[in-house]
């Protein structure tokens, strides 16, 4: 799906306790602290960040409500969200990948805020509830403090 500005939830944020790093989704690429929650089905080699789990948890409970089953992590998915969250907060520019179905956001602060604006999105929420099984996200910080999300499905 094409974002377009009627699809863009801005919020500007300031410099929090959070960090100034660029990429806070995750500590570095390929190093990202374990899934912490159980309910998450991962594909083998798969870490998530405590961010990452947020996302995919938030996407299931509302697949859930609608009686539709879990997305697992998939390795592949995840490294994708993550080059392009990291390249959109790099580039300070909200713009979708190639290749595969993508949910992008910016100016959340949290997981329940960004999957929240999501769901109140057409587009976006026929994604979040498509017959995938498959999910990967992301959330990367630009230098200026602006958190940009992303969550690629298969």
């Amino acid at each position: 799906m094409r974002a377009t500005r009627k699809h863009v939830f801005r919020h500007r944020l300031g410099m929090s306790a959070l960090g100034v790093s660029v990429v806070i989704g995750f500590l570095a690429e390929g190093s990202v602290a374990p899934a912490r929650d159980p309910q998450i089905s991962t594909a083998a080699g798969v870490s998530l960040s405590p961010t990452e789990s947020g996302v995919i948890d938030r996407t299931n409970d509302a697949r859930a409500k609608r009686g539709l089953a879990p997305l697992a992590a998939d390795a592949s998915l995840m490294n994708g969200a993550r080059r392009q969250a990291a390249w959109m907060a790099r580039n300070r520019n909200l713009s979708h990948g190639q290749g595969v179905t993508e949910n992008i956001a910016m100016g959340q602060s949290s997981a329940s805020e960004a999957v929240s604006g999501w769901m109140r999105s057409d587009g976006h929420r026929a994604n979040i509830l498509g017959s995938h099984t498959r999910i990967g996200v992301a959330m990367a910080r630009a230098a200026d403090g602006t958190v940009y999300w992303c969550q690629q499905f298969r």
